[in-house]
């Protein structure tokens, strides 16, 4: 008997809608118990199809329980976005459930008028969330479900201390369900707070990619590494995910690749939220085809049509070699990951092989084709200019001159510049006369012997100059006039 049969008839319409008919086996094993409301700690590879084990329950729940609500936490904005859209394909065209989408990088003054409007499904990640609690924007009174998606994901950003004061301010009778790929110590222990009596769900092994992925590597030096690559991005097809260490490197191979005549962007987390949906939304249709990125899409980027993974630098741990290479070879389909050794990566890999438990990998040969020269060429400070530059005319040399600069400069001859019409006479420099000081009245005063002041925009003069009385005597005259 298939899970589908227990959801409810207009559940089943939009799965047949979507073309999907027959369940995952995490969906087999996790819809039964989540639909009798039992907790749910579910481990599963990449690409098994476990957005809808936990959304056909939380609906079915939902239009159960009029007055509850939903939360459901994701690592990424980017991962959160595709469980918001997966949860309207299963919903009528006009939804008859309210969702917000809680993000970082969003106005958050939308986010409060979403949140006014009572929405009974909140999907967002963890710091955002924590900010609408903090200002008492988000009412979390009557949430009844709880869902925690990648929870791994959220240990390796270190979001379990702000999922643990999210879970501190939820309701106590409510059901948890937490899907993760991997279940390291730090997750057991998180789900022991959270779920009781979990119903454990395990399909396939958390340390191993899935069989549909053909593991390739190529031995190279680091200089050797971008035009390998341009060759392997001319023999492929499909939209190709290339993983990178850090978010300079995505930014810098982003750009080179541009230049080769590659449409290539980059995504990491440095970019505004914007930018990161214009640059999904490009590679998702097949626009720009080619994605340069970090760890950032390693976890929950399900893209139709990505045929090849390559890791353009190793992972730092294991585990996250089995989730980047898990963005392709999804939802049945045959994908590629294609990683670069170098010299210095020997044991690393053999590290990731151990971890990982990899079977046959296919090594390739490298090619040894000089890079070639780029197509385009990126103009150095902007456009060109048809005005001569500063630089290329010929420099001005004033003659010598013993009496004096003024003279010189007005004797000297303009060198030509070049146009049809003869230049300007240069007018005579003339002197210019030194500005009045503002101490000249004193200064007149000494030379002359007597004051001079200033009288009506005038100088006049009085007979005699007579110093200025010292302060303390002046007192003590003024004092002995009082006696």
């Amino acid at each position: 008997m298939s899970a589908f049969d227990v959801l409810p008839a207009a559940l089943q319409a939009a799965l047949s809608r979507l073309g999907i008919s027959t369940p995952t086996q995490v969906q087999q094993s996790a819809l039964p118990p989540a639909l009798k409301g039992r907790d749910i700690l579910a481990t599963a590879q990449t690409g098994t199809g476990k957005t809808f084990a936990f959304l056909l329950p939380l609906i079915t729940q939902l239009r159960t329980r009029e007055e509850t609500a939903a939360l459901i936490l994701s690592p990424t904005r980017e991962l959160a976005q595709q469980i918001q859209a997966a949860l309207l394909s299963l919903l009528p065209q006009e939804p008859d459930l309210k969702s917000a989408l809680i993000i970082g990088g969003e106005n958050i003054h939308k986010q409060y008028a979403l949140l006014r409007r009572k929405p009974r499904v909140i999907i967002g990640t963890p710091g955002r969330i924590i900010d609408h609690i903090l200002h008492k924007s988000i009412n979390l009174k009557n949430i009844a479900f709880f869902v925690l998606d990648e929870a791994d994901r959220m240990l390796d950003m270190g979001f379990i201390p702000d999922v643990r004061k999210i879970c501190a301010a939820l309701p106590s009778p409510r059901q948890t369900l937490l899907f993760s790929a991997t279940l390291p110590p730090e997750i057991e222990q998180l789900a022991g707070g959270l779920l009781i009596d979990p119903v454990r769900v395990q399909i396939g092994s958390v340390t191993r990619p899935i069989d549909l992925v053909v593991q390739q590597i190529i031995r190279l030096g680091t200089r050797e590494r971008l035009a390998q690559l341009l060759v392997e991005l001319g023999n492929r097809r499909g939209q190709i995910l290339i993983f990178v260490k850090s978010k300079h490197l995505a930014d810098k191979l982003a750009k080179q690749l541009k230049q080769y005549g590659v449409k290539a962007n980059a995504l990491h987390g440095d970019l505004r939220q914007n930018r990161r949906r214009q640059v999904m939304e490009f590679f998702r249709a097949g626009s720009v085809p080619v994605l340069v990125a970090t760890d950032v899409a390693a976890r929950g980027l399900d893209v139709d049509g990505m045929s090849c993974v390559i890791n353009y630098d190793l992972p730092q741990c294991p585990e996250d070699y089995i989730h980047r290479i898990g963005r392709t070879g999804r939802a049945g389909s045959v994908g590629t990951a294609l990683s670069f050794i170098l010299a210095e990566d020997d044991s690393k890999w053999k590290d990731i092989c151990r971890a990982c438990h990899l079977g046959k990998v296919t090594e390739l040969t490298k090619t040894s084709r000089p890079l070639p020269k780029p197509k385009f060429i990126p103009e150095q400070g902007g456009k060109k200019s048809s005005r001569p530059s500063v630089s290329a005319a010929a420099p001005r040399r004033f003659p010598a001159d013993k009496s004096g600069g003024i003279a010189a400069i007005n004797q000297e001859k303009q060198p030509s510049t070049g146009r049809a019409n003869p230049p300007k006479p240069v007018k005579p420099i003339k002197p210019v006369k030194p500005a009045a000081s503002a101490h000249a009245p004193a200064a007149l005063s000494e030379t002359l012997g007597f004051r001079v002041v200033k009288v009506g925009g005038k100088k006049a003069k009085k007979s005699f100059y007579r110093p200025p009385k010292p302060r303390a005597a002046a007192f003590h005259k003024r004092k002995k006039h009082r006696k």
